[in-house]
């Protein structure tokens, strides 16, 4: 590539992320100024009614589940009780006002704004009902009224079938929370952006052992789970809800994204070995975990969303039964790793048997298409921060 063109491909790669910059404070703006409930520990009802608000986000995956049983339960019960969003990602000072940690939160207030009820994490409308019903309040739906039931598809009732099952026998939880762990690769785009990183970073190598690149998959799936613990304790000890960095961490990792991928495209150069002072003689073992702690950053409150079901039995055994709710955490991480860890593992076994080395034609297209992959994760993150 000539000195023209890599210069500019940088330019395009700013120019990029200045418009979704822009694009993105734009949507913020406008979903500001639609956000009319005033924040504060007692709501300020708009009727005589009961409460239930839910605080989250339109990017997490959860809170994207929610939308639709929030609208069904607006068309079958706004007679009976209020239901309010409220994107804490936008007026972060609504979920410190109501010492959320995790998103979504729902709460439920009574008709004269006293909180009765929180939750955390996917919450179908029929346990919601329930609820209520448990609370004292019997609401019947407004069939007529209702415009649509509350099924947001199956990715829903597998979250609600794995959240009960947390809660269940220990074989049982252990294995949901394994799963969960897995699912919370799959279906976030925060997560899956992880997946071409360390695929373009593994094609970048060239030519190494399968084992060798287990391990090196490994190791930024370990950085990426020991940001995440340290920044929920810290965030949590703060009083912040969990992951929470607020936007110029988020910009950061995403400037960050952006260098590498203009480095797996070859546009610039970056040295992914090791410091002699550290004495890992292995190419791009320390690079690896460095990078996974850099992309644990970025995941913010979107993990702790996912991890919500797993956190509220962990927090509530964790005096009495401390070592089944470090399993459940473990079980969690090793899910979520192995998807990771498996997609390394994979690049280099079919690089072996298709023969290729660094400068293959099939690895030069794998490691653009990586870098470009990469770029849009850059790209998502300014746009959501």
């Amino acid at each position: 590539m000539q000195k023209w063109q890599r210069w500019l491909a940088v330019l395009v790669t700013l120019i990029l992320a200045t418009t979704t910059f822009y694009l993105s404070t734009n949507h913020q703006k406008s979903a500001a100024a639609a956000n009319t409930h005033q924040p504060g520990n007692n709501p300020e009802l708009t009727e005589q009614l009961p409460l239930m608000l839910e605080l989250g986000s339109t990017t997490c995956v959860p809170c994207q589940m929610m939308e639709k049983v929030l609208e069904s339960l607006h068309s079958g019960y706004s007679e009976q009780f209020q239901v309010e969003f409220k994107d804490v990602t936008i007026k972060p000072e609504i979920g410190r006002k109501h010492h959320i940690k995790l998103i979504p939160t729902q709460i439920f207030f009574t008709a004269d704004g006293r909180e009765i009820f929180r939750h955390e994490g996917f919450f179908p409308e029929a346990e919601i009902i329930n609820q209520w019903q448990r609370l004292g309040y019997d609401f019947t739906k407004d069939v007529k009224a209702a415009t649509a039931p509350a099924d947001p598809g199956l990715f829903s009732g597998l979250f609600s079938y794995l959240e009960q099952a947390v809660t269940g026998t220990p074989a049982i939880a252990l294995l949901a929370a394994f799963i969960w762990g897995i699912l919370s690769i799959i279906l976030s785009p925060c997560h899956l952006a992880s997946i071409p990183l360390i695929v373009g970073f593994i094609d970048k190598q060239g030519r190494m052992s399968v084992r060798r690149a287990s391990l090196i998959a490994t190791l930024f799936a370990v950085g990426i789970l020991f940001t995440i613990a340290l920044i929920g304790a810290l965030t949590g000890a703060a009083g912040r809800m969990m992951g929470d960095l607020g936007p110029y961490a988020n910009y950061g990792v995403a400037a960050i994204f952006l260098i590498v991928a203009l480095q797996l495209a070859d546009v610039i150069s970056l040295e992914w070995s090791a410091p002699n002072a550290l004495q890992i003689k292995q190419k791009g073992l320390w690079a690896a975990f460095l990078l996974g702690l850099i992309f644990g950053i970025a995941l913010g409150p979107c993990t702790f969303a996912y991890m919500a079901p797993i956190l509220a039995i962990t927090f509530k055994i964790a005096a009495t039964q401390t070592t089944y709710a470090i399993a459940l955490l473990l079980a969690y991480g090793i899910g979520h790793c192995s998807v990771i860890i498996l997609a390394g593992t994979f690049t280099e076994v079919l690089q072996n048997y298709l023969n290729w080395n660094e400068k293959s034609r099939g690895a030069l297209i794998l490691k653009k298409a990586c870098a470009f992959l990469v770029m849009l994760g850059g790209l998502y993150l300014i746009y959501k921060t």
